[in-house]
């Protein structure tokens, strides 16, 4: 009977710091996707002002240096632009945010910025595009900042957190 009791104990515990430490992870995932998407937004501009490369190979050449999930993002925007003649680059940018939006750790913010990139995608000359990405870039800083304070802020609670309140609920049913 002790055993049993001590094997419940022990996988409380577990369960509430697996908990703890999967809420970490997502602030862990935020920061890293962040940092990705300013290489992605660099890559863009190095692509557009230097390379003169049409907008949907750049958004793969990009993608294909990106890691997953966010260099998925690009990828399916090409082959959006691609397949789908019709629609805008921003229609193409929109449709791939939509697929891809369940594998992102974004905050609210974070993904109103990446929606309000794809308005730069394709409208006006070379130059109105890159002068709107780099404002994204510089509002995707400072997102990343936030992100940063927020992962030593939370990072230990959330890990400390599972834990001891595992522990406290196991007390309180012996």
């Amino acid at each position: 009977m002790i055993c049993l009791k001590c094997l419940g104990a022990a996988l409380i515990i577990t369960a509430a710091y697996v908990y703890g430490n999967g809420i970490s992870f997502y602030y862990r995932q935020r920061v890293q996707q962040l940092e990705e998407l300013l290489i992605g937004l660099e890559l863009f501009y190095t692509e557009v002002s230097y390379g003169l490369t049409p907008l949907p190979r750049a958004f793969m050449n990009i993608g294909a240096r990106l890691k997953e999930p966010v260099g998925a993002i690009f990828c399916d925007a090409a082959r959006e632009m691609q397949k789908n003649r019709g629609l805008s680059a921003r229609e193409c940018w929109q449709n791939a945010l939509k697929n891809s939006a369940a594998l992102l750790s974004l905050s609210p913010g974070g993904s109103q910025l990446l929606e309000r990139l794809g308005l730069a995608w394709g409208k006006g000359d070379k130059n109105d595009q890159l002068r709107q990405v780099k404002l994204i870039k510089e509002l995707l800083r400072q997102a990343h900042r936030e992100a940063q304070a927020e992962l030593q802020k939370n990072d230990k609670v959330w890990k400390y957190l599972g834990l001891l309140g595992g522990i406290t609920l196991v007390i309180f049913l012996l």
